[in-house]
């Protein structure tokens, strides 16, 4: 009996020692740590959910995600720091917040007008990263749009740009002034003369860069003008379009207007039939001293060409192009570079009269007031 008491004790106190030397371990105490990015396309949290041991040192990290930007620290965490030492000692919740980058948009104007912004997507006080947005430029009155400049090019009024970085647009408007408050102020005025007529014309389209080198010299073509309009930004072959008819005579804007037989083929309603006449009217297009022909004048000129066809007009002091014309329904270009048409200041019921010439034949003829056709100015 007292044997076997000695034996338990022996047994009792080599475990005691055992213990105390390490031989007998209990397993290690592990905590877990569970991250959530928030929202989660915005990013990714480094390293994710996972068990770590008592004591163990990581170093956690927000990877924000293209056109997102890292915030805060959040759950049992409280702070921006990124990336951040933890020593874990605990089970651990910890949310990352993203948000998207936020971008300004800058506008800048030349001349006098206003540009309108449509978001096609999400806004805040910047636009956040990859927004689209609408830009419409508004002429005020008096001025036209002429074209955009900066982080988005061209002469469409309306057009859409995403902001996935700071941008900087400009609308460029100008002014319209011939006197009238109508006229075109971009094209060179250099005059020519026809000899046998005696009349002075400018020696290239309204528009036109130069005085044509060939009948398809597309530098010579210039503007598409609806017959009555003034040069108020409608008459660009690449302005937007409206199916909204006017019912003054200066539209406010400058779009190409569509027409239909509801509205006799025309821009307007109701029709003006004095738009056009003389170098004080309403809305002469042409710069200041010049106005639209006649029909008789157009004619007289045409009499004078070597022959009554496109080479004809060519090779006369006017030196016509074939630049084609714009179409009342649809906007679309027809015939360019195969047809030349040219307005007068003549009307002849709902229509308007205006030269006509291709590689055959040329003559005088009517058209619809809402198709757009070139003009080529003359002096008194």
């Amino acid at each position: 009996m007292r044997k076997h008491s000695y034996a338990t004790i022996t047994i009792l106190f080599a475990v005691v020692v055992m213990t105390s030397c390490g031989l007998f371990d209990s397993d290690p105490t592990t905590y877990t740590l569970t991250t959530t990015a928030s929202p989660s396309e915005g990013g990714t949290i480094i390293p994710s959910d996972g068990e770590y041991e008592d004591g163990e040192q990581i170093n956690l990290r927000a990877e924000a995600n293209e056109g997102w930007q890292f915030v805060r620290w959040e759950g049992d965490l409280n702070m921006t720091v990124n990336p951040v030492n933890l020593r874990i000692e605990e089970n651990l919740m910890v949310i990352g917040h993203f948000e998207r980058r936020e971008y300004p948009l800058n506008i800048t104007i030349e001349g006098e007008g206003s540009v309108q912004e449509e978001v096609i997507q999400q806004k805040t006080a910047d636009y956040e990263h990859g927004t689209l947005v609408r830009l419409t430029a508004v002429p005020d009155e008096g001025w036209f749009f002429v074209e955009w400049s900066g982080d988005v090019e061209g002469g469409d009024r309306s057009v859409e740009i995403t902001v996935d970085e700071e941008k900087s647009v400009t609308a460029n408007f100008e002014q319209e002034d011939n006197g009238n408050g109508s006229g075109d102020t971009e094209t060179e005025v250099v005059e020519v003369t026809n000899p046998e007529t005696g009349r002075t014309w400018m020696d290239r389209n309204l528009g036109a860069s130069r005085a044509a080198t060939s009948s398809t010299d597309s530098e010579a073509y210039g503007d598409l003008y609806q017959w009555g309009r003034g040069a108020d930004g409608h008459q660009k072959r690449n302005s937007p379009t409206t199916s909204t008819l006017s019912s003054s005579d200066q539209p406010g804007h400058g779009s190409f207007i569509t027409s239909s037989s509801d509205a006799n083929w025309d821009w307007r309603s109701p029709q003006n039939d004095d738009l056009w006449q003389g170098v004080n009217g309403i809305n002469n297009p042409c710069p200041a001293g010049y106005r639209l022909p006649t029909e008789a004048e157009w004619n007289a000129e045409r009499n004078s060409w070597s022959s009554n066809n496109a080479s004809g007009a060519l090779n006369s002091p006017l030196k016509l192009p074939l630049a084609g014309f714009r179409h009342y329904s649809s906007g679309s270009l027809f015939d360019v570079g195969s047809y030349g048409d040219y307005w007068s200041s003549s009307v002849s019921g709902s229509d308007a009269r205006r030269l006509v010439f291709d590689s055959s034949f040329a003559s005088m003829g009517s058209d619809i007031r809402a198709i757009g056709v070139s003009v080529r100015c003359t002096k008194d």
